[in-house]
């Protein structure tokens, strides 16, 4: 990859035999190159089959994963981008074509997460998720907003609420649709953010999956609701 010339500057895509990039203000540009997939190997099968199925992961969820790497926005770099290249390096186990729901995180950042919660059943439709208000802590602030995700991985249902109550507050509730179809196969993800209404930037924090809380009315797998 070279520098583009000043007169293609701005540029993006295929072009004849060269394909543009923009990196932040600067384009550059590389040959078009087709590779040659008539005679796959194993290893080439099994990475193809890990990015499907890690797409295939992360697509119900692509509102939640939007806000929690809202600060990766640079040039080729998508917050999707990132996301997607975190579940393909770290949310695999050995030997596993699918990525593990506990390895996953749908945020990224150094404002101070949850320190401990739980989260449970509070009617038949009803999930209460509720925490400590750990304000003071770091950077952590009680104007600080929770984002609370719920996953049902085996169904691909994805039930979030995005900048919903503040740090303060200590719980919020999520209705889950058809949650008969969906009990015992949630999985819980929390984190908080904070958006400068000058500059416009978030404060993000590390998403915190249900490791640290207690899990009332059930037991289930991967600490699960």
């Amino acid at each position: 990859m070279a520098r583009a010339s000043i007169f293609n500057q701005g540029l993006r895509g295929k072009k004849g035999n060269d394909v543009y990039y923009t990196v932040g203000n600067k384009t550059f540009v590389r040959a078009h190159f087709i590779p040659d997939h008539s005679k796959p190997s194993s290893l080439q099968l099994e990475v193809w089959g890990r990015f499907r199925n890690a797409q295939h992961f992360i697509k119900p969820i692509k509102k939640v994963l939007q806000l929690g790497y809202v600060n990766f926005k640079d040039g080729m770099q998508t917050p999707m981008k990132i996301a997607l290249g975190k579940v393909l390096k770290g949310g695999f186990r050995d030997g596993q074509r699918s990525p593990d729901p506990a390895l996953l995180k749908i945020s990224t950042g150094s404002l101070a997460g949850m320190d401990t919660g739980q989260a449970s059943w509070k009617n038949d439709d009803t999930v209460l998720v509720e925490w400590e208000d750990n304000s003071g802590m770091g950077f952590a602030k009680r104007r600080d907003k929770v984002s609370v995700l719920l996953y049902d991985v085996a169904n691909q249902a994805a039930f979030f609420v995005l900048e919903s109550k503040s740090r303060v507050k200590g719980q919020v509730e999520l209705t889950v649709d058809r949650p008969d179809r969906h009990r015992g196969n949630l999985h819980v993800y929390t984190f908080f953010t904070y958006k400068n209404p000058r500059s416009q930037m978030y404060d993000v924090s590390d998403s915190v999956y249900p490791l640290f809380f207690e899990l009332r009315e059930t037991l289930c797998p991967f600490f699960s609701l």
